[in-house]
């Protein structure tokens, strides 16, 4: 039914509201479509996604099933989407490529509402697995994984929790946000701020361009040196009691400021401090080109 605005354009100016409804109908959501697949699969598998444009959100539980569903709006299968799958043994796979995904609207048009185009893959997998996630733009969504996790998106979020092992987490713009993470971690952001906490054994963090925020839980034992560090952000870094390392904290245009006694080695300034945490460890190298450092006892 016209709105009473279209109603009243529709006596004075029969045109304008043509093209008000016109948009209207453009702006209209369609049915999104679906494809799906499933596969079978033992002991701890391999699953692995990839698109060169697209979300991803990745669901686990107590399954020996992986399932994929695609949702799609404005592309036409075997036309400018292509969905293809593999299994070899417990690797399973699936690649969703879009082709000529662009459109355009005529510029003589007064309400122009460009069609609404996205793709979305809805992974369902074994908790305990290995997952990689490769995605060329798109916001990439985990629940826990005990496994390998790689995930990389060159233009998206990143948002995981409960993953368990080796962690490797790589947008080129985009922020990051990892909860209860366990194991060897390693997190990269072009441009976007990285909020995290955990339990870790070796923990590396940069982003070009964005705040850090890192809260390591008790338990937490540096295997090897550990290093976080930005080209622009501040640095807000919590470390449990009885945590022991080689402190080395540096910016160029901020202060720094401590939360518990370290052991100065050399001179103390705002801009600089090395020394040793509890007697000392393993180097951890915190940097930040313009911005304040926090370390915070937990």
């Amino acid at each position: 039914m016209p709105t009473p605005i279209i109603a009243r354009l529709a006596r004075s100016t029969p045109f304008l509201a043509g093209a008000l409804l016109a948009a209207v109908a453009l702006a209209s959501p369609a049915r999104a479509e679906e494809w799906t697949k499933s596969f079978t699969v033992s002991g701890h598998p391999q699953v692995q996604v990839k698109t060169n444009d697209g979300a991803v959100d990745v669901r686990t539980g107590d399954t020996k099933q992986v399932d994929f569903r695609v949702e799609y709006h404005g592309y036409e299968l075997n036309k400018n989407l292509r969905i293809d799958t593999r299994q070899d043994g417990n690797t399973v796979a699936i690649e969703a490529r879009l082709t000529n995904h662009f459109s355009v609207v005529g510029h003589w048009c007064l309400f122009c509402v460009d069609s609404h185009r996205n793709l979305r893959i809805i992974v369902n997998m074994p908790k305990d697995a290995d997952l990689n996630v490769d995605t060329g733009d798109g916001g990439v969504e985990s629940q826990a994984v005990n496994g390998a996790v790689d995930i990389h998106t060159g233009d998206g979020h990143i948002n995981i929790s409960g993953a368990k092992g080796d962690i490797r987490l790589r947008t080129g713009d985009g922020h990051i946000e990892a909860h209860d993470l366990d194991g060897k971690v390693e997190a990269t952001s072009g441009d976007g701020r990285v909020r995290m906490d955990g339990r870790f054994d070796v923990l590396y963090i940069k982003t070009g361009d964005g705040s850090i925020d890192t809260r390591v839980n008790p338990g937490s034992k540096m295997a090897s040196a550990w290093t976080i560090r930005t080209s622009d952000g501040s640095v807000d870094l919590v470390l449990p009691d009885g945590f022991a390392a080689d402190v080395d904290a540096q910016t160029r245009d901020g202060r720094i400021s401590l939360g518990f006694p370290l052991t100065v080695q050399g001179g103390l300034s705002n801009s600089q401090i090395h020394g040793k945490l509890n007697g000392g460890g393993a180097p951890l190298t915190i940097h930040t080109g313009d911005g304040s450092i926090h370390l915070r006892r937990a």
